[in-house]
């Protein structure tokens, strides 16, 4: 009976309690897997997906998703819906994230028994990076059971991957298309020769690629922001009205220091009151202003309007924030490089004076109070004024060995750089000459004794006193050849060193009277010749004390006093310059003629600051009065 009822009357009602929940299953998962293809959001994507999963795993209790999207935005999805999931099946999630692969888990119970139940997790994994992982609990702990849904949900996780990757790609491709837009514009602000025309370009494409009514561009002055220019426009002065209101919506956004949209969002808590009278006058029903920051400031704002049917999406705003951000600043440098140089150096000398007033700084301030207590002391403080000049040491008194006669070089016992005493034989010369003239005026004067005698003896007074006559004169020309024969020797008329002269290579050389033989120089009187420049020579006076140092004698000083100034100059190495002549005050036996050093006269005690600056100051009076003058 119960088997022809079956067949006459149809399933039992087990069979169709079946096949009704298999109906009821099959349009649940086509309204979840259009909700999934209809999911606009990522929140909405997990929702679905994780839905669908529980739904097409029969035995699934609940479910939970967690992970980390490519901007870190934590991403959280339980089911069913009202069941906090994620903290059951956290410590699943955990173990399935940190060993990076599928795990199955069966929690303990309080009493002991065997779990009913197992949590299976499994990770989601984008090129090497874990992002989060998918978690189920099944109803029993069944190896088929498990297995079934452990690749259920990988095969799903997969899908989960794609749409991750998806999303990565839309971002980057939106953030490549945004960086070529604002490259773009940057070109455009480049290419332009000026600032005004940069500006014009730069507004009229944005408002071409944006589909703007009008675009407007201003920067800060002390007044606050003026528009620069505007859209399609070359001259915009006539029409005062719109520049005004533009002026206020600029300002309006740079004063609150945020972005200002019109009509305002109900998330927003900006002012709009500058841009609804901006609207209001002009039509534009959506109006946007994105300020332009350059380092520590607000430089100016972008203002951008459009009709009623096509208001900013909130993509738009965050790229044209970045495009302001990009674009302000290179503007701003054009700007300031089109100005007068005198505004330039004007407003640098601002900015100086404001670090240097304003906070911050410290080494700036720093600096500048040691310029000014420098400038106090080079200003106040005196020190002694000393004129340097090149200096050689001379003997005061120089004597000079000449030849006396014309002869020749006999002997030389003395050459340059010899100390000698007086009375020392410094060369001789060939007297026999002058032997030979004195033998021959001895004989005449012996010749004439004889007949002076002869006379006196015969009384003949006349000739008597002619001989007496030429006897005299026999007297004189040998006393004459005595003192000729002395001077052939050429003796040191005092202590001292020689100077010049050196005959050991000459002997027999023929010598002219006058020629200069030797030059001779005392020990202990010493004369200092200062070659002071001609810019200098005025502030020494006669008397002026100084002090000399030799190059030779590098460790020792020796004070001198000036005796002279001589009135001539001379050309040395370029400069004029004068004589200066002094003498030392105390000597030592180091000291030679001829030695070189510097010489350092004093003048006087005078500021610091004009002895350090005394040459450049000279120079500047003159060259500005040859050429300004």
């Amino acid at each position: 009976m119960l088997a022809s009822t079956e067949g006459a009357g149809g399933p039992r009602p087990p069979e169709r309690a079946r096949l009704l929940d298999e109906e009821r299953v099959s349009v649940l998962e086509q309204a979840l897997w259009k909700r999934l293809d209809d999911a606009a959001d990522l929140d909405a994507v997990l929702a679905a997906w994780l839905a669908l999963q529980c739904g097409m795993i029969s035995f699934a209790i609940c479910g939970a998703i967690a992970l980390r999207d490519h901007g870190g935005n934590r991403k959280i999805a339980s089911w069913p819906e009202g069941v906090d999931a994620v903290s059951r099946l956290h410590s699943t999630i955990d173990l399935a994230v940190m060993q990076r692969r599928g795990v199955v888990s069966k929690p303990a119970l309080d009493s002991g028994a065997p779990s009913p139940v197992a949590q299976i997790a499994y990770p989601i994994i984008i090129d090497d990076k874990i992002l989060g992982a998918a978690a189920i609990e099944i109803q029993g702990d069944g190896s088929a059971q498990a297995r079934l849904a452990a690749r259920q949900l990988q095969w799903g996780v997969a899908r989960i991957r794609e749409r991750l990757r998806m999303d990565a790609a839309a971002e980057s491709t939106q953030r490549l298309r945004r960086v070529t837009g604002v490259l773009d514009m940057l070109a455009l602000a480049l290419e332009e020769e000026g600032f005004a025309p940069a500006c014009r370009a730069c507004v009229t494409e944005l408002a071409s690629l944006h589909a703007c009514e009008r675009v407007s561009i201003g920067f800060a002055q002390e007044s606050g922001v003026r528009v620069a220019a505007i859209s399609h426009s070359a001259h915009f002065g006539k029409d005062l009205n719109l520049v005004w209101l533009l002026n206020g919506a600029m300002n309006e956004a740079v004063d609150q220091h945020a972005i200002v949209l019109y009509p305002t969002r109900p998330e927003d808590s900006t002012i709009v009151r500058a841009h609804g009278e901006l609207a209001e006058a002009h039509g534009c029903a959506a109006i946007l202003t994105t300020p332009m920051f350059a380092k520590d400031q607000f430089i100016g704002a972008l203002t951008f309007e459009r009709g009623k049917d096509r208001p900013f999406q909130q993509d738009e705003i965050a790229f044209l924030e970045c495009l302001a951000s990009a674009l302000g600043p290179v503007l701003d440098i054009r700007r300031r490089d089109d100005r007068w140089l005198i505004l330039k150096a004007w407003e640098s000398l601002r900015a100086q004076a404001h670090d240097l007033v304003g906070p911050g700084h410290v080494g700036r301030k720093l600096a500048a109070l040691a310029l000014v207590v420098s400038t106090l002391l080079l200003s106040l403080v005196t020190d002694s004024y000393r004129v340097s000049a090149n200096a050689v040491i001379e003997g005061r008194v120089q004597r000079a060995i000449v030849a006396p006669f014309n002869g020749f070089i006999k002997d030389a016992h003395a050459r340059a750089g010899d100390e000698v005493r007086s009375g020392d034989l410094l060369a001789t010369l060939d007297d026999r000459e002058f032997a030979l003239e004195r033998l021959r005026w001895v004989t005449e004067r012996q010749k004439k004794q004889y007949e002076f005698e002869r006379a006196g003896g015969a009384r003949n007074r006349a000739d008597a006193r002619v001989l007496g006559a030429e006897m005299q004169e026999s007297e004189a020309q040998i006393k004459l050849a005595d003192e000729q024969l002395a001077r052939t020797k050429l003796q040191a008329p005092f202590d001292g060193l020689v100077v010049s002269g050196d005959l050991s290579q000459s002997i027999g050389a023929a010598v002219q009277r006058g020629q200069l033989l030797f030059e001779i120089a005392p020990l202990d009187d010493w004369r200092v010749v200062l070659d002071v420049d001609e810019s200098q020579v005025n502030e020494i006076v006669n008397g002026a004390g100084g002090e000399l140092l030799i190059a030779a004698l590098p460790n020792e000083t020796f004070p001198l006093i000036v005796e002279k100034i001589t009135p001539v100059a001379k050309a040395d190495e370029g400069a004029n310059t004068f004589r200066i002549e002094a003498a030392l005050r105390a000597s030592s036996p180091k000291l030679r003629p001829g030695m070189k050093g510097v010489g350092k006269v004093d003048a006087g005690r005078r500021r610091i600051g004009w002895i350090w600056t005394r040459s450049l100051v000279d120079w500047l009076k003159v060259w500005s009065w040859r050429w300004l003058a």
